[in-house]
């Protein structure tokens, strides 16, 4: 025992510095996420981003589909969805089964969009982990893939789980 703590007390201890890393990294993360989406070339709101994210991500999509993807109300959505019409990064497409049904998708621009998101944000991750060796980032890659999957156990989400093989499910994909 380090410090006469029980393995339990040292447990709770690690879980605790844990949590207030997580803390702060969510909320740098965060900062960094808006600085990155109000850059010029960017030019989008979060909830912009989402969206766009959840529309490349079906292709293809009816606005109540979109709505329980990005967990936003149908109201607040038709406005982001009309804002990013209005900027030429996403159309209205009838369906071709049902020409009643209006389904959204991106436009090259919007395609053209996301990749550039992706890019600075591949390029900032980058720029973060230069110092970083590489067996420490097979290391922390592997600790998050389980923090991960222990995050999404606990939400009830454990269908995108994340091993070392498969692909991470997140609104910025590797460029």
């Amino acid at each position: 025992m380090e410090d006469g703590m029980s393995h339990l007390q040292q447990r709770a201890a690690c879980v605790s510095n844990i949590s207030d890393v997580m803390r702060q990294m969510t909320w740098q993360s965060q900062k960094q996420l808006l600085r990155t989406l109000s850059r010029p070339d960017i030019g989008l709101t979060m909830p912009q981003m989402i969206t766009l994210f959840a529309i490349r991500d079906a292709q293809m999509c009816r606005m109540s589909e979109l709505a329980d993807m990005t967990q936003q109300s149908a109201g607040t959505l038709t406005g982001i969805v009309d804002r990013l019409i209005e900027d030429h990064l996403v159309g209205r497409v009838r369906d071709v089964e049902d020409r009643r049904v209006v389904q959204v998708t991106l436009t090259p621009l919007g395609q053209e969009r996301v990749a550039r998101v992706e890019r600075v944000h591949h390029e900032e991750m980058q720029r973060m982990l230069q110092h970083v060796e590489l067996g420490q980032l097979h290391d922390l890659d592997t600790m998050l893939r389980l923090l991960l999957d222990g995050l999404q156990q606990m939400c009830g989400d454990d269908s995108h789980a994340v091993t070392s093989c498969s692909p991470m499910l997140t609104p910025i994909q590797p460029v």
